[in-house]
């Protein structure tokens, strides 16, 4: 028996199986299974085929979306800075505490020379990741840019 929506005259065939409608030709699964799959995987290409497919969600569930806040490579963008600033000021941190290790308790003294080869190594470094990010295309720099958010999220649990 199909029911129709009196908003945009859709036809949804359903049928009654142990008191429970049942929408023919469509799979109930997990919000959380759902979600997983379009993160994981490259859906743009399924919006020519599926694009006006009418997908039925809780209306509750509909709300919440539509008010959360919007993901953007804008955001994703201030994730990296942000990580990227705490990075380098822990690294700071934890060379200073090392110094002070080294001083202290094995009174190993760091001179000039060794704080030079410190300073080149890290600039070295930092001038190869620029050169690196800026070969990549922009597809993959997506890929860094989710690196560096699930090493975040690994960091703040």
């Amino acid at each position: 028996m199909p029911i129709i929506s009196s908003k945009k005259n859709l036809e949804v065939p359903i049928t009654i199986e142990h008191n429970r409608a049942v929408i023919e030709g469509k799979t109930p699964i997990p919000f959380q299974t759902f979600v997983t799959l379009v993160l994981q995987r490259k859906v743009f290409n399924l919006f020519k085929d599926w694009g006006k497919e009418p997908v039925i969600i809780d209306s509750e569930l509909l709300t919440q979306l539509a008010s959360a806040p919007q993901d953007s490579q804008e955001n994703r963008s201030r994730v990296i800075l942000v990580t990227l600033v705490t990075g380098i000021l822990s690294g700071i941190f934890l060379f200073a505490l090392g110094q002070l290790a080294l001083l202290g308790i094995f009174h190993i003294p760091l001179d000039r020379r060794d704080l030079i080869l410190i300073a080149a190594g890290l600039l070295a470094f930092a001038v190869l990741t620029k050169f690196m990010m800026n070969i990549q295309r922009r597809k993959k720099s997506e890929k860094l840019t989710e690196t560096m958010e699930k090493l975040a999220g690994m960091m703040g649990k």
